[in-house]
């Protein structure tokens, strides 16, 4: 495997950021290096759960990840960016989807670093940069 995906959505909430299955998942991508990627609010179930206490990382807000994971202690590496890429772990927040999809390609090299940055172009600016 080269990397684990977790999309985002109300799930995570909606099952309190405590799936058992997905725990050992992440624990597995940890244990063997397998890149993990995260967008909306499976970055808090990342955070909720530890993962993200001592990895540069961003997410729906600081306040969110704060006021919805009592045991996060990252706030020294949350970054206010779009989508923050480390070696291990890819983080989005909701809005993000084209910044987080570049990431991941640009992880699994699925184009050259200047194919990539024109692709990421084309979709950022459409047709017509303004």
């Amino acid at each position: 495997m080269d990397m684990l995906l977790l999309c985002g959505g109300t799930t995570w909430k909606e099952k309190n950021y405590e799936i058992t299955l997905v725990k050992k998942l992440v624990d597995y991508c940890q244990q063997n290096n397998v890149l993990i990627s995260a967008i909306c609010d499976a970055t808090t179930f990342l955070a909720y759960n530890g993962y993200l206490n001592e990895v540069e990382h961003t997410g729906n807000s600081h306040e969110f990840i704060v006021n919805s994971c009592p045991n996060y202690c990252g706030s020294e590496f949350y970054i206010e960016k779009q989508c923050v890429s480390s070696d291990y772990f890819i983080t989005a927040n909701g809005t993000a989807t084209l910044e987080f999809a570049k990431e991941i390609m640009n992880h699994l090299k699925v184009y050259s670093e200047e194919k990539l940055q024109k692709w990421y172009d084309f979709y950022k600016n459409g047709f017509y940069e303004e």
